[in-house]
């Protein structure tokens, strides 16, 4: 399971529950501070990041010749 379905598995439980919508933002907060200080540490080990399909800059690419 993928980082992003695991979220989004867990976002939807706390949805359905009864926590208010000041604790499930601070969770929301927590997890996405979590991600972003993993993939500084992740860039400073010179971790390659290989995304599955197509490039999200789109299709006007420029080639360096």
């Amino acid at each position: 399971m993928s980082y992003i379905e695991q979220f989004e598995q867990e976002l939807a439980k706390k949805l359905t529950s009864s926590e208010t919508g000041e604790q499930i933002v601070r969770w929301v907060s927590e997890k996405v501070l979590e991600s972003f200080k993993n993939g500084i540490t992740a860039g400073q080990k010179g971790a390659q990041v290989i995304r599955k399909g197509e490039s999200r800059r789109g299709g006007s690419a420029v080639k360096a010749e």
